[in-house]
């Protein structure tokens, strides 16, 4: 699978107009929709209105530093978050923000930093989204166990069957009616219930 079939939502969060102007003039393309953000709070307010995959924070922001901010952005969700630190504070910046999977960037910074960086936050979220299917896909297959167990006990209840007769029945009852296991349990449970 390539990168570029995938169209990246950003949020860029800098004081500075001139950064969030270069940041953006450098990721022109197809590839990424940009929003931005002059502080903190406002880009806690995008947060809430819109899912982005990536997060750059050019610290020192109006309203905080912009850490905190990077934290809670990765501690809630998919998206990928960095932040520019000035060298005098990078390394006390490093220290508390990568622990949570932030992406830490030392400024004054050049266009090739900023390139490379947003290719491997690209990398990373790319990584995230695989896992975040399997996730799905493992919280999916649990809950079909949880439902076919709950009509297996109701047809042992009910009906008086042993347990494997009871998930012979619903693998019957899917086969019949040419509807999936998952389905089947469900509508034993929604006669019972």
């Amino acid at each position: 699978m390539e990168l570029t079939e995938h169209r990246y939502r950003m949020l860029i969060v800098s004081s500075d107009d001139r950064f969030s102007k270069d940041v953006s003039t450098l990721l022109q393309g197809d590839q990424f929709q940009q929003d931005c953000s002059r502080s903190a709070s406002d880009a806690r307010c995008k947060l809430l209105e819109n899912q982005y995959d990536f997060v750059i924070v050019n610290a020192p922001l109006r309203d905080e530093f912009g850490s905190r901010l990077c934290i809670d952005i990765s501690r809630n969700n998919g998206t990928i978050a960095a932040i520019f630190a000035a060298n005098d504070t990078y390394d006390e910046i490093y220290a508390k923000v990568s622990v949570h999977g932030v992406f830490v960037l030392h400024k004054p910074t050049s266009k090739t930093l900023v390139s490379q960086a947003v290719s491997l936050m690209v990398c990373a979220r790319e990584r995230l989204r695989s896992l975040e299917k399997k996730v799905g896909n493992t919280e999916s297959k649990l809950d079909e166990i949880r439902i076919v167990n709950k009509a297996k006990w109701l047809l042992i209840d009910q009906e008086g069957l042993s347990e494997a007769d009871a998930h012979k029945y619903i693998e019957k009852s899917a086969m019949d009616s040419g509807i999936t296991k998952r389905l089947a349990a469900q509508l034993i449970i929604d006669k019972y219930l």
